[in-house]
């Protein structure tokens, strides 16, 4: 448990700057305060803020997971290989469904209530005190190293949130730093200029640091090469293979986890100077420099010394974070959550929905979507036809943010959907939305897919009357 050593610090007629909050006070800070920004005062504001805390970035091995889609997902991955490999290993999330906790997990253990707050509130209190102008994005990120450095982590992972090059996480200097996939996102940040949205993203790496990328474009991948050696970064072979995982997974999330088996096997080997065959993926492990054929000595140690293998560890504990393609078949009728919020996602998503009808029919389909108002609603609507030549269904429009269409815009959507020989509804909220979407499919065979952002996922849990996981 970490230990709240901030002393309360009595001036008449004004808060204390050193105020003991307990946790519902210092959630109720975080949500008055905007979430975050992407300029270049937020790195100054890091930088001050780090300092401020003995450069607590410095005492870490730093990896930074950047990129459009699948970044959670890496990091997951990576967290799990490192973990078995006997490492204590820190994530830090740059988004959650239910509460701030999510965000800041050890060994995949969610931080405590008491410690959350204990270790934001003092972040809180030197914000306070320094008149340090930080988001919450910005809070957190400081919050989560300082948690990480008390736990003793040997490596943290930390998610980018926005971008790269302003992003609250690009203050540190990381041993590694890998991008996903590369599309348009956050537009009205980043523009709709996907080379300079790249660059954005390459700026979380440094000189004599390792970089290494999912992306599939090979002139993307030049490029980004080149760019990057000439500023002295590492360049590491890109991600070709998919990992081996269960069907249907490996498709929608092969590539991501191939990148988390090489943010690890860079870290372990090259950086810690360690051999790790089973990252190798070897039956029969061979060291570096070794020529020829094993000897048969090495053959029979390898019989009676079985090397556990990639394919067998995916096997047995392959799992996905919670709103990322979660299948909920216990309910009926079937749910999937997935917080998919751009194109992309979507795209990816709706390949996963069209695996599990060839898996097994499915008996009716209805997407309950808060669509973000990012999304262009006729792209939105081509890419929902393609999935509903393939499975038959319906779409259930809800507002469920403030970055989500209104009802009466939604309602215009589903004029659109009806010239794309969709059938569509819009609802006034999820509560409606959701019904209506259990009445459209059978209940043993059907399937209802939720999607669309993180607060209706959140919506989703909390109609069931779940307040953390």
């Amino acid at each position: 448990m970490l230990t709240n050593t901030t002393k309360v610090v009595k001036k008449t007629g004004q808060e204390p700057l050193e105020k003991l909050r307990n946790y519902t006070e210092v959630v109720d800070f975080l949500n008055s305060r905007r979430y975050a920004d992407y300029n270049e005062n937020v790195i100054k504001r890091m930088k001050e803020l780090d300092k401020l805390f003995g450069n607590i970035s410095s005492k870490l091995d730093i990896v930074l997971v950047g990129g459009t889609n699948g970044k959670s997902s890496s990091i997951h991955f990576a967290c799990k290989l490192l973990k078995e490999e006997g490492f204590n290993v820190g994530a830090a999330y740059s988004s959650n469904f239910l509460v701030y906790n999510e965000s800041f997990v050890v060994n995949f253990q969610t931080i405590a209530n008491k410690d959350f707050a204990d270790v934001v509130n003092k972040v809180i209190n030197i914000v306070l005190a320094k008149n340090i102008d930080a988001t919450t994005f910005e809070i957190l990120t400081i919050s989560s190293l300082i948690y990480f450095e008390s736990q003793k982590v040997d490596i943290a992972l930390l998610e980018v949130g926005i971008g790269g090059k302003y992003d609250a996480t690009n203050f540190c200097n990381p041993k590694i730093s890998a991008v996903t996939r590369i599309s348009l996102d956050h537009k009205e940040i980043l523009g709709e200029d996907v080379e300079n949205l790249t660059l954005h993203m390459l700026e979380i790496a440094r000189p004599g640091s390792w970089f290494i990328s999912a992306e599939q474009s090979k002139i993307r991948l030049q490029k980004m090469k080149n760019y990057l050696e000439e500023r002295g970064v590492k360049w590491a072979m890109p991600i070709r293979k998919l990992a081996n995982l269960p069907y249907i997974y490996e498709q929608l999330y092969g590539r991501i986890a191939s990148l988390g088996e090489r943010i690890a096997q860079i870290y372990i080997e090259d950086i810690k100077g360690k051999f790790s065959p089973f990252l190798r993926g070897n039956l029969l492990a061979t060291q570096k420099g070794q020529r020829g054929r094993p000897t048969l000595e090495a053959k029979r140690q390898a019989e009676l010394n079985p090397i556990k293998t990639l394919k067998n560890f995916w096997k047995d504990q392959f799992d996905l974070l919670k709103g990322r393609f979660e299948v909920l078949d216990k309910e009926k009728p079937t749910i999937v959550l997935d917080s998919a919020h751009n194109l992309d996602a979507f795209e990816n998503l709706f390949l996963g929905l069209r695996l599990l009808h060839y898996q097994k029919a499915l008996k009716g389909l209805a997407l309950v979507v808060g669509l973000d108002k990012k999304i262009e609603s006729d792209k939105f609507l081509k890419v929902i036809r393609y999935l509903l030549k393939k499975v038959n269904g319906q779409v259930v429009f809800v507002p469920n943010s403030k970055n989500s269409y209104s009802f009466a815009e939604l309602q215009d959507v589903v004029l659109k959907a009806k010239d794309y020989n969709i059938r569509a509804k819009a609802c006034k909220n999820f509560v409606e939305g959701f019904q209506i979407a259990k009445s459209l499919v059978d209940q043993r065979d059907g399937l209802i897919c939720i999607t669309g952002s993180n607060e209706i996922i959140g919506e989703y849990w909390q109609n069931r009357g779940i307040k953390k996981f």
